[in-house]
């Protein structure tokens, strides 16, 4: 419950509001930015490399602000997660997940933003192309793994703040029920198979949290949590 000078343990009201700014800022950048992410328009062996390189500095640009919303989205669930229920299990376990989630998408976005482009500018230079396409083939294995776990340990956040919040029925009911649907909806459809986190399924993902992060960023804003 919030104290008479607007805070609960978690800060003060305008910290809470500054947060909750963050996070609906950082979620529509995250969609945007996500829209325009680069794609490899080639398989051929021989091309590959020269494919990528060609769009090493988008690549770059897109996955280094990707990681800095991702930090200033941990920002924002810090305050948020304190202000819902301070001393509460599920909170601080969610901030534990989301922690998890979100060195995971660091890892998958530095691999696919930065380990690549710098592979395939130096085989886009090399006498013998080839191997490029092995190495490609490991780094986004590594990248698949990364995301998925960032994913899975992001959606567990979202429940447990979910159940976190059906502590609070004046406050957290409404919210509550968007965690539950936004948390599980992907998880589930990723550990059954129903979408891949290439670029399409990743950008499906990160429309589904959307959803999440715009409503607790409003409740913020609002001074409903």
């Amino acid at each position: 419950m919030t104290t008479a000078n607007g805070t609960n343990g978690a800060g003060t009201a305008g910290e809470a509001r500054i947060a909750g700014i963050v996070l609906v800022a950082t979620t529509l950048l995250s969609i945007l930015t996500m829209a325009h992410h680069p794609t490899a328009t080639t398989h051929e062996p021989a091309s590959l490399a020269a494919d990528v390189a060609s769009t090493a500095m988008l690549s770059r640009v897109v996955h280094g602000a990707l990681i800095a919303m991702i930090g200033l989205e941990l920002y924002a669930f810090v305050v948020f997660a304190g202000r819902i229920a301070p001393g509460r299990s599920a909170a601080r376990a969610g901030i534990v997940a989301y922690a998890i989630g979100a060195g995971a998408m660091i890892g998958a976005a530095l691999i696919s933003g930065f380990v690549m482009s710098n592979l395939a500018g130096y085989y886009a230079n090399a006498a013998d192309p080839a191997p490029f396409v092995d190495f490609a083939r490991l780094a986004m294995t590594g990248n698949q793994a990364l995301a998925q776990l960032g994913v899975v340990a992001m959606s567990a956040a979202i429940v447990l703040w979910a159940i976190a919040l059906l502590h609070d029925r004046a406050r957290g009911r409404w919210l509550a029920i968007v965690g539950f649907v936004a948390g599980l909806a992907p998880a589930i459809a990723l550990l059954a198979g129903a979408i891949r986190l290439d670029v399409h399924g990743m950008l499906l993902v990160v429309v589904a949290q959307a959803i999440w992060n715009l409503a607790a960023g409003a409740g913020l804003i609002r001074g409903r949590i």
